[in-house]
């Protein structure tokens, strides 16, 4: 195994950012989890891949919803959604230099600016977002921009994901996947696929 590349959200957070994202914006908005929900997602499967930018997300969100569109506070509610998951950072920081490291999400330029800048993201090689690539996983494209990064083969890179779906995808085209449900089952899986590198999945955060 020559590269390791993760996700973002599920991974580094804690619960999937647009969970939490949706929870917000039902408090914020005064409606239902499942009302929000239901016009969130397809229009997150828009702005993932760049067809527009965050303040046409609000604008179309707020007049599906029937609200006051009020930018600022939608902006404060949606990008600070994420709760972090610190082990990961700390496994992150310990991967030895042998291996090449990246990531590969769906996401949006706010955050993205957010995670690239992040000094504890110094680790990450190579950063594909997918409003960038114009491709979100699971679709195969988005994987061939990661190998592409990274140049490597799908089979040197073993990649993680909270997602079934991204992990099954993965591994069809070629990458070994690991799941991200529990600290406990990633850590064992992480031991399975990383041998070498089990102790650093070690400890109460991973238990």
């Amino acid at each position: 195994m020559q590269a390791i590349a993760f996700d973002w959200g599920g991974v580094f957070t804690e619960g999937t950012f647009d969970g939490r994202a949706v929870q917000a914006l039902a408090r914020l908005f005064d409606r239902r989890e499942d009302a929000v929900a239901a016009a969130y997602y397809p229009l997150m499967e828009h702005i993932e891949i760049g067809a527009f930018d965050l303040t046409e997300f609000c604008a179309r969100l707020t007049a599906a919803l029937v609200v006051e569109a009020d930018e600022a506070a939608f902006r404060q509610a949606f990008l600070a959604a994420p709760r972090e998951r610190p082990a990961m950072y700390d496994l992150l920081a310990l991967i030895p230099r042998q291996y090449a490291v990246a990531m590969l999400s769906n996401n949006v330029p706010e955050l993205c600016d957010r995670v690239r800048s992040d000094p504890r993201m110094v680790r990450i090689e190579q950063f594909v977002f997918s409003n960038e690539i114009g491709a979100r996983k699971p679709a195969a494209e988005a994987f061939a921009a990661l190998s592409a990064a990274l140049g490597l083969a799908p089979a040197n890179t073993l990649f993680v994901d909270d997602n079934v779906a991204n992990v099954a995808a993965c591994e069809e085209l070629g990458f070994r996947g690991i799941l991200l449900d529990t600290p406990a089952g990633f850590a064992r899986r992480w031991c399975e696929h990383l041998p070498e590198l089990a102790e650093l999945v070690t400890g109460p955060a991973w238990t």
